[in-house]
């Protein structure tokens, strides 16, 4: 081989050389810039966005729980704490954890509407309980609507043309009381559950119909309270019928039921017949109430004013219903509304 191809062949094989060594350094560089754990320098799940702040809140924009990081701004400047083990700052481990753990959860709320009042903060919005001292009265109730908890008692009277525009006839109405369709009629929530509670006795050899249901104005005025007046004296009658206006039953959402044993009249001893203790013990998982309690068969109750009636049952539904049956009270006390 001649002088000048030896030459050329050295030359070329020392630039083979520096071009292999050349690569070999960028590849180790690389290898250390991005680490060698299988992602091709692609970040792994654990280290994207998951902590990013979503515009206008604080929960994670693309997270599926509804934790609320105590410190917004430090989790968005943080890595996720998976990746601790890869972070060569101790301190930046340290806070990490602190932030997670200090992570607040949602408490879910069930709100009984969309305003999230429960039912009693509502029907403190729609009736006004105040009564006047000069009177003993709250002022008259003349609007029909959807308030479950509306009281009416000797000093929140209704008004002589109230009256219920979605009343629906029984299915489970004791027939011959009064006129045909007078009082076997009740709102349709009301009816609704009643029909459950029947049927749901039934399942238990338990026979129920409602004796009565709603009631005008002048019905338990003519037919009711002006008769007992006239029977009984207006002292006793006080204590056995609500005055005109004063009756639940012209709400729409009060009845009075009545038992196979009894043949669906009512008793007094409702209460001790195993249809009545039926109903006690379970009306109130169909929203319904046994109204007056305070009574025993002999002496009025000091806040009702009425004597004993297990007969007569209220719907008012089955969250207030259920706290009432749980604690006892009166539906007066449970609304923290004594006169």
């Amino acid at each position: 081989m001649s002088r000048a191809k030896r030459k050329i062949s050295k030359t070329y094989l020392a630039a083979l050389a520096i071009i292999l060594v050349a690569s070999l350094v960028a590849s180790a560089v690389v290898g250390k810039k991005f680490g060698n754990d299988g992602t091709n320098g692609t970040p792994s799940p654990s280290n994207n966005a998951s902590n990013t702040v979503a515009p206008g809140g604080d929960v994670p924009a693309n997270s599926t729980d509804n934790t609320v990081p105590s410190n917004a701004a430090n989790n968005t400047n943080n890595t996720n704490n998976s990746n601790n083990s890869k972070n060569t700052n101790t301190q930046n481990n340290t806070n990490n954890t602190n932030n997670t753990s200090n992570t607040t959860p949602v408490t879910p709320v069930t709100p009984s509407d969309p305003s999230g009042l429960t039912p009693k903060q509502m029907a403190a919005q729609m009736q006004d309980y105040t009564v006047d001292p000069k009177t003993g009265q709250a002022k008259e109730i003349k609007v029909v609507d959807d308030n479950w908890l509306l009281l009416v008692n000797r000093s929140h009277a209704l008004a002589e043309d109230y009256a219920p525009d979605d009343l629906v006839t029984v299915k489970y109405a004791v027939s011959g009381v009064g006129k045909k369709g007078e009082t076997d009629k009740l709102r349709k929530v009301a009816a609704e559950a009643f029909e459950k509670m029947v049927e749901a006795a039934a399942e238990q050899e338990i026979e129920l119909k409602m004796r009565t249901g709603y009631r005008s104005y002048a019905y338990q005025r003519d037919r009711l309270y002006n008769q007992y007046v006239k029977n009984y004296g207006k002292e006793y009658a006080d204590t056995i019928s609500a005055r005109p206006g004063q009756s639940e039953h012209q709400t729409g959402l009060a009845l009075d039921v009545g038992g196979k044993t009894e043949n669906f009249d009512l008793s007094r001893d409702f209460g001790t017949t195993k249809e009545g203790k039926w109903v006690a013990e379970h009306c109130h998982e169909y929203g319904f109430i046994i109204r007056y309690t305070d009574g025993t068969k002999d002496s009025p109750g000091e806040t009702t004013g009425f004597i004993s009636e297990p007969w007569h049952i209220r719907y008012i539904g089955v969250g207030p219903a259920t706290e009432i049956h749980a604690s006892g009270q009166l539906l007066e006390e449970y609304l923290g509304v004594l006169n």
